[in-house]
């Protein structure tokens, strides 16, 4: 009876799974690339992810710069890696590359825009958090883990005087 109804559903698997197969390359975050609203402004939807004020889905203008993009999501927050920002594209740019490192530093030394990445549709963007700035955010959490480890070890002590 067990082999039956595993035969039953492999087989039923196996029929309906063919036509159901996803094409990684078509594959969209969402069915319009540009959206036009009533004026004609041209806008886009971005995401952002990592150590910003406010992470997630945007709707952003058409040929909105790197710089300008961070600012509407609030800014990097402190102890954000702005030498390591990752940016990944929906669809491969005509070079054929997906992803791209970025590195503000030579932007926040001197203004220059000249080599920001155009962002596209549905691109994802993610500002990584320093390690040190990881490392103090958790010193809190160790702190009291000690903390408790300390209560602890003194309450045996004085429980076996």
């Amino acid at each position: 009876m067990k082999n039956n109804i595993l035969l039953v559903i492999l087989s039923f698997s196996v029929l309906n799974g063919s036509d159901n197969k996803i094409n990684s390359n078509k594959y969209s975050m969402s069915s319009k690339r540009y959206i036009t609203n009533a004026d004609g402004s041209i806008s886009m939807k971005i995401n952002v992810w990592g150590h910003v004020m406010t992470p997630g889905s945007h709707l952003i203008a058409d040929g909105t710069d790197l710089i300008s993009l961070l600012s509407l999501v609030g800014g990097p927050k402190d102890g954000a890696n702005l030498k390591k920002i990752r940016l990944f594209r929906e669809f491969p740019d005509a070079d054929g590359k997906s992803s791209y490192t970025i590195n503000l530093e030579k932007f926040i030394k001197t203004g220059d825009r000249s080599n920001f990445i155009k962002i596209n549709p549905n691109d994802t963007l993610i500002i990584p958090q320093t390690r040190s700035s990881m490392i103090i955010k958790q010193a809190g959490s160790i702190n009291t883990l000690f903390s408790l480890i300390m209560i602890y070890l003194q309450i045996v002590y004085l429980s076996n005087k």
